[in-house]
């Protein structure tokens, strides 16, 4: 028995890999990608806007490519916004203070070369695994979190007010 509780870990990791490798586009992915209608710049105002009402704050933007530029390196345009609910996020840090690697909420926004716009960010239903949270009211802000985040996504969507 006690040579099959590895053999198992190694099997749940290896699960684990293959569904997290699965191309972040649908539910359940560690990460959540969508494709925006608009440019980088009215993506990440749209993103912030549609979070502002339910109290998430931009906290910093960080342009990436202007980053890379300054040491002469070439980057497709990229941003990544730190948004942050501090309500939401005190109590997520006192179920576990680890959270604090996972907040605030990291978004990034990148074109490619063809100018599509792309938005992604970590999927909050995958912080209760990794920071080993199984109580319920937690959870319950964590999946609050993960919501808010798909339904402010449609922002990026044209059509979307």
């Amino acid at each position: 028995m006690k040579n099959s509780i590895p053999i198992l870990l190694v099997l749940l990791s290896a699960i684990l890999s293959l569904t997290a490798c699965s191309g972040g586009k649908s539910r359940g992915s560690f990460l959540k990608e969508h494709v925006s209608d608009y440019n980088i710049t009215e993506t990440a105002r749209r993103i912030t806007a549609a979070l502002e009402p339910k109290n998430y704050h931009l906290l910093q933007t960080i342009d990436q490519e202007k980053r890379a530029t300054a040491i002469k390196m070439y980057l497709k345009p990229t941003l990544t916004l730190e948004i942050d609910n501090p309500k939401i996020s005190a109590k997520l840090l006192d179920c576990n203070p680890t959270m604090a690697v996972d907040l605030p909420l990291r978004i990034g926004i990148y074109n490619e070369l063809n100018g599509t716009t792309h938005l992604v960010y970590t999927n909050p239903e995958y912080w209760s695994l990794k920071h080993n949270i199984k109580d319920k009211t937690c959870i319950d802000l964590i999946n609050l979190m993960a919501r808010d985040l798909d339904i402010a996504s449609d922002a990026v969507k044209k059509g979307h007010r």
